[in-house]
């Protein structure tokens, strides 16, 4: 078998071109029902005509054509199988919003341990550190309150095995994240995220696209920040995977809602939907002729926007009922 750098993805028909893809990671954007998850879809549908597995992490349950797995039913892993404690806490404070004490005395608590680090294990560590005095007690309690309604929940289920997910990154499949409350998708994704690069890391940079990794409403991972903030887990996963044969396609509504980083740092863009200030916050400056051109766009036709800031309309059919049917 010939391997090839690049991948063409046949999302139409003619005369409207093919999306020929190299390594660089994708955004998806555009409102609510103008075609977002079919085009998705499709990209996906095409991958795996190329022998490209892809993980989604599907916020609502749209990807049911797929092999699925769901938390707390089908699917345990550990948190965290490497010696970063700094991300746990990390995970832990972007959910808790964790002030500076409490991230310290978990930090300090978790430097006891050795992984792999499950949920039941964190919370071990936490009950056997020694505080000082009453602060330090208090803010022990107060972590300690928030640790134990999560391992009580299905996260609780999800997050106790005793081995890293390996076999999300081996073939197609969906997590299907719809039964979690609203506020753990984003960390179990973080966490799921995380085990990707461990594992991506592990093994030799291949080169080229070897799998595709879905995050559905992305702004949960690629939060916006202002630009002298700190950089997101999420934020420096997204920019760490593409060295590593990852395609990752991140699906928002809005580009506004996204870090501008990741979205500088994404090679290609399709849009179902554009204003003309979306496409100068993307470096592109079109004369009017050029812009009512694209903003004629008929159901089924996405804006691509590339490198230099390319722009081309592509034709996107409907998605199959089942990839692998």
């Amino acid at each position: 078998m010939v391997i090839r750098s690049k991948i063409k993805l046949s999302l139409g028909s003619l005369p409207f071109p093919r999306l020929v893809i190299d390594q660089g990671h994708m955004l998806v954007v555009g409102p609510t029902g103008s075609g977002k998850t079919n085009t998705v879809k499709v990209v996906l549908e095409e991958l795996e005509k190329n022998e490209v597995p892809s993980l989604v992490l599907d916020f609502h349950g749209e990807y049911d054509e797929l092999p699925r797995v769901t938390p707390g039913e089908d699917l345990s892993f550990n948190m965290l199988a490497t010696q970063e404690i700094e991300f746990i806490v990390d995970i832990l404070s972007s959910v808790f919003q964790v002030s500076e004490p409490q991230w310290y005395i978990l930090l300090k608590a978790l430097k006891r341990g050795k992984p792999p680090y499950r949920l039941v294990d964190v919370i071990s560590l936490l009950e056997e550190e020694a505080v000082r005095d009453w602060r330090e007690y208090e803010i022990k309690s107060a972590l300690l309150r928030r640790l134990t309604i999560l391992n009580e929940g299905t996260l609780g289920k999800t997050l106790n095995g005793d081995n890293p997910p390996s076999f999300l990154f081996e073939k197609t499949v969906a997590v299907d994240l719809s039964r979690l409350p609203v506020r753990y998708r984003g960390l179990l994704s973080l966490i799921i995220l995380k085990h990707l690069y461990d594992y991506v890391t592990s093994k030799t940079k291949p080169g080229r696209i070897m799998h595709a990794t879905v995050i559905e409403e992305a702004w949960n991972i690629l939060t916006y920040r202002a630009r002298w903030e700190q950089p997101t887990i999420g934020e420096r996963l997204f920019l760490e995977l593409r060295k590593y044969g990852e395609l990752v396609i991140a699906v928002s509504q809005r580009l506004d809602d996204l870090s501008e980083r990741a979205v500088y740092n994404s090679r290609y863009i399709l849009l179902t939907s554009f204003t003309q200030l979306e496409l100068q916050k993307l470096g592109c400056q079109l004369q009017a002729s050029e812009l009512l051109k694209y903003t004629k766009l008929k159901r089924g036709v996405v804006l691509c926007i590339t490198e230099n800031c390319r722009i081309r309309r592509l034709k996107v059919r409907r998605a199959k009922r089942s990839m692998h049917g």
